[in-house]
Parts: C-alpha cells; sequence; structure tokens
C-alpha cells in the first residue's frame, strides 16, 4: 500500500499543512479604530500612507514604563506608513534591524502582516528584547487611537496583552 493513502497519514499531512499555514498567517487579525479620527483614518486604504512614526513610550500592563533603547547610531524605533498604486507597505527599524511587511486598512480595521526584518546581530540584550517583542507587537495589535483625524501627531497601539505603544509623528517620507 503506498504510504499517502493511509489515513492517519492523510491526516497527519493535513494536519502538518493546516499548521503550516497557520504559522503563515501573521496578521494582526484587525486592530479596531477607537475614537473618531481613527475610524475616519480606517474607512481610506490611503489614509495611513506616506506617515513616518516614532516610538516615543512603551506602557506595560500595569503601568510600567519599559526603555525604549535606540539604535547603535542613535536610530530610534520607527514605523513608516507606504502606499503606491494599490501596494501598501510598512517598514521601519526596530532597535537592531530594519523590517519591512504589508498593511491594510480594510472593513473599518487595521490589518499589520508580520514584518520581516534583516538579522543583524543585536548584542544588548535588552534591545534584543525589545525588538523581539516590539515586531510581535506589530502583529497582535487589537485597537489603534489617532489624535485628530486632518492630521495626525500621536498614533497608538493596544496590543492584545495589554500593552500600548505611542509614537509620535516624524518627516513623512516622499511621495513616490
Amino acid at each position: 500500500m503506498p504510504i499517502l493513502t493511509s489515513t492517519p497519514c492523510r491526516l497527519l499531512c493535513l494536519g502538518l499543512l493546516a499548521a503550516a499555514l497557520a504559522g503563515c498567517a501573521g496578521s494582526t487579525g484587525g486592530a479596531r479604530p477607537q475614537g473618531a479620527a481613527a475610524a475616519n483614518a480606517a474607512s481610506s486604504a490611503d489614509s495611513l500612507a506616506q506617515t513616518s512614526w516614532e516610538l516615543v513610550r512603551w506602557t506595560q500592563p500595569g503601568g510600567s514604563l519599559r526603555d525604549i533603547p535606540h539604535g547603535d547610531n542613535g536610530e530610534p524605533v520607527r514605523l513608516t506608513f507606504l502606499a503606491q498604486g494599490k501596494q501598501y507597505r510598512v517598514n521601519g527599524f526596530s532597535g537592531c534591524n530594519r523590517y519591512m511587511g504589508t498593511y491594510k486598512l480594510e472593513g473599518g480595521k487595521l490589518y499589520i502582516d508580520a514584518p520581516a526584518a534583516t538579522r543583524m546581530a543585536c548584542v544588548p540584550p535588552e534591545r534584543a528584547r525589545l525588538e523581539a517583542d516590539y515586531l510581535r507587537g506589530l502583529a497582535a495589535i487589537d485597537t489603534f487611537t489617532l489624535d485628530s483625524g486632518g492630521a495626525p501627531r500621536h498614533l497608538t497601539f493596544n496590543l492584545r496583552g495589554g500593552d500600548v505603544l505611542e509614537f509620535a509623528r516624524r518627516q513623512d517620507p516622499p511621495t513616490p
């Protein structure tokens, strides 16, 4: 009897395939907007396009603040939303490495795919932990807020685990 025709083997193969596909799914699952400005932004795919943000505050569950170290060259942790045609991308710096991924605003929710990152060494252990937690956090956003609808200056991500990431708007990238 061929190996792949047995029922237990087929079930095992289907289970492995399902697990592999689930492992590839890395988006937020749809972060809900909080407040009028975020709801307005969530209604248009281009509303966050060509904006750049710096992580300025990380509040952990219970209210303690997490230190946000800059990179070796003083570069802050950054998140940039870019759009070119119908391609919506995010990129930035996560403490040690550069990262990139995709985003979409659809059905009134923000989705950010789990970003891919370069693999440069990250010697300070606290910076390596921050980077790993930050990249996981981008894929675990529960809700988001903006401070105004016209030209927001403050973006907040509330993560499913209870952490709150606060970003301040920085110089926007050029429009392609």
